[in-house]
């Protein structure tokens, strides 16, 4: 079981575009990976514990679903790494804070936290990988509430709980 996961992403997913999702369905794709959105209102620098706070209140609305053509949706965690070091310049430090925050968020609510990023920006913004280790060390510490697992792991789940 193998998806897609589209450049940039879209604030509906592909709601829009049943064609797309018949298309993409009709190639194998049990799932797509196109639902991501930036949280609106942010700074530039310096953001306080409410701009920490709403994108943290922006991942309910990023949970995995099915449309109605049956194609999975997991939608990407709210602010990738291209809003938070590229468009408004914010520090590592707090990148860290917030993915922990949605990650505790996750775990707190048996919910998907779906860490997009890009290999190119991480590179240059966190080379020594602490995000990885961080998302690790909060997994490991939730005492097996929680796990990291695949997309594919699930979107397996997602249709298991479907047919349920």
């Amino acid at each position: 079981m193998n998806g897609f996961r589209t450049p940039y992403g879209f604030a509906n997913g592909l709601a829009d575009r049943p064609d797309l999702q018949q298309m993409l369905l009709s190639l194998g794709y049990p799932w797509i990976s196109s639902k991501a959105i930036s949280v609106s209102g942010l700074p530039t620098a310096n953001p306080s514990q409410e701009h920490f706070e709403a994108i943290v209140a922006a991942q309910a609305g990023m949970q995995p679903f099915i449309y109605p053509s049956g194609l999975i949706e997991i939608p990407v965690a709210p602010m990738m790494d291209v809003s938070f070091f590229r468009s408004r310049k914010w520090k590592l430090d707090e990148y860290l804070k917030t993915v922990e925050m949605c990650v505790n968020w996750a775990i707190e609510n048996r919910a998907v936290y779906d860490w997009g990023t890009h290999p190119s920006i991480m590179y240059v913004e966190d080379p020594e990988f602490k995000t990885v280790e961080l998302i690790c060390d909060v997994v490991n510490a939730s005492g097996g509430k929680a796990a990291v697992v695949g997309l594919d792991t699930i979107a397996r789940r997602v249709a298991r709980r479907a047919r349920q």
